[in-house]
Formats: C-alpha cells, structure tokens, sequence
C-alpha cells in the first residue's frame, strides 16, 4: 500500500476527518491534504505520532511491509 492510501484507511476505519486526524497527530490539516494527494509524506515525527496513535510501523506506512491494523488505540 502507498503511504496516502494508509493514510486513507486510518481516516475511513477510524472515521476520522482530516482536521481530527490533524489534530491527534499536532500537525496543519494542510500536512494531511498533502499526505492524501500523494504530495507529501510525514516526517520522522508524524511518523512516530501515526506509530503511537494508530500502531503503523515507519516501514509500514513507506509501504515496505502490509499494515496489519489501522484502529486507533
């Protein structure tokens, strides 16, 4: 999987919008609109931040590994 389509998936399974999922990760909206239209990836912080919140490993959401789980903890 690509990394705006992990991004996808945490919105659609968590039924979150993107200012929320902003929010939970202390990011701009604008970061998670770049991220969704495949403009942008998150940095090594919001990686860690999708890590902790959402447990998508780094390689995971690089698209290195298939993500197993997308619910947030």
């Amino acid at each position: 999987m690509k990394t705006n389509e992990i991004i996808k998936e945490i919105l659609t399974v968590n039924n979150l919008s993107q200012e929320k999922l902003a929010a939970i990760l202390c990011v701009s909206q604008k970061a998670v609109s770049n991220w969704l239209n495949g403009c942008d990836t998150p940095n090594a912080s919001s990686m860690l931040m999708i890590y902790n919140n959402f447990g998508i490993t780094p390689n995971e959401l690089l698209g290195l590994e298939e993500p197993t789980n997308f619910k947030q903890k």
